[in-house]
This record gives structure tokens, sequence and C-alpha cells, in this order.
């Protein structure tokens, strides 16, 4: 059996997941990366993407809207700022925030740049959220 390391997985709301892993997979703002038994500590700031772990030999995946992960000797804690299952998101929803966003953005003043970089944001996690809850 390989090593394992205690997780939480985190949102503003409510856990999500708590328990030992295997291995993690997190979408860093620098790039993917991975967390293995005794991994040195760090922490990263994370984007829109997909959290994958393995626990009790099966894969979980969650879409994640961006936050933190903590690696330390206690294991890893992800504060996401959302996280959901690809089975409890909502496809119509997320196509129409996804199709909102893009709207605005195509119509928006280009002096806007602090918009703009809100609207990109919304994009992502929408675009993310679809991704995840159509590769289940």
């Amino acid at each position: 059996m390989a090593d394992t390391f205690q997780l939480k997985l985190l949102t503003p709301y409510k856990g999500l997941f708590e328990g030992q892993v295997e291995a993690i997979l997190l979408p860093g703002v620098q790039g993917e990366f991975g967390v293995l038994s005794r991994h040195t500590k760090f922490t990263s700031a994370l984007q829109p993407g997909v959290v994958r772990f393995v626990a009790d030999g099966q894969t979980q995946r969650f879409s994640v809207g961006g936050g933190f992960a903590e690696v330390s000797e206690a294991g890893v804690v992800v504060l996401a700022d959302s996280a959901e299952r690809p089975d409890q998101i909502d496809l119509e929803r997320a196509e129409r925030a996804l199709d909102e966003a893009r709207r605005e953005l195509a119509e928006l003043d280009p002096t806007k740049a602090a918009l703009r970089a809100r609207l990109e944001a919304r994009m992502a996690r929408a675009a993310n959220r679809l991704k995840v809850a159509r590769s289940a």
C-alpha cells in the first residue's frame, strides 16, 4: 500500500473532503503540481481548474474556482474559493454564466482593465466547471 497523507478540501461554506490520500494534483497559478507523502512544505495560490486525488485507490475530482493550497508535515489543506464534484455542476447554469461573461467582455469599454480581469476570471471559472462536468 502506498504512503498516505491527510487532505482537507475546504470552501468558505463547507468542508468537502477530509481523509487520507495517496496523491493529489492541484491547479497552481504557475502550473499544475502534484503532492505525494512527505512532500516538502510550501504554499501555492490556485487558479480555476481540477483538483484530482486518489483515496482508497479511487480517483476523485473537484472543480475549483481558485484559492490556496498549503503543504505541511500534517498534510495538505486546500482552501478553495468554490469547489464542486462533477455531478453537482449545473451544466445549463455554467453555460449561461460563460455566455454572459463572453457577451459582457465583447461589449466592454477597453479602458476598464479591472472589469476585464473580473470578466476573464468569471469566464475561466465557468469554462472549468463545464470541462469538469463534461469529462465525468
